[in-house]
């Protein structure tokens, strides 16, 4: 246990002298698009919306729940988010396969 202790208070110490040795200094860049009055549709694409249906859809019913999804929705936010669905699933199926 004594060990473990001095492990870990070790671990707090060099990390501590790590990130005073090794300053990040800030950069002036800007993280917002500047866009022109003329252009404004051009740069900006609209908010993309989330659908809880689609995207349930595509997670209990896999692939049959995105087509389905395209056969009774015209919403491309919903379509869109159907896959998103089935992508989870697959994600989901993959890790439980790696588990096992």
């Amino acid at each position: 246990m004594t060990k473990f202790l001095i492990i870990v208070f070790s671990f707090f110490l060099i990390s501590s002298y790590t990130y005073a040795s090794f300053p990040v200094k800030s950069n002036n860049l800007q993280s917002e698009v500047v866009v022109s009055s003329n252009d404004k549709s051009s740069i900006i694409a609209p908010p993309a919306e989330f659908h809880f249906g689609g995207f349930f859809l595509g997670l209990l019913l896999g692939i049959i729940g995105v087509g389905l999804a395209y056969i009774f929705s015209d919403n491309p936010s919903f379509r869109r988010n159907a896959w998103y669905g089935f992508g989870t699933w697959i994600i989901i199926l993959l890790l439980a396969g790696a588990a096992a």
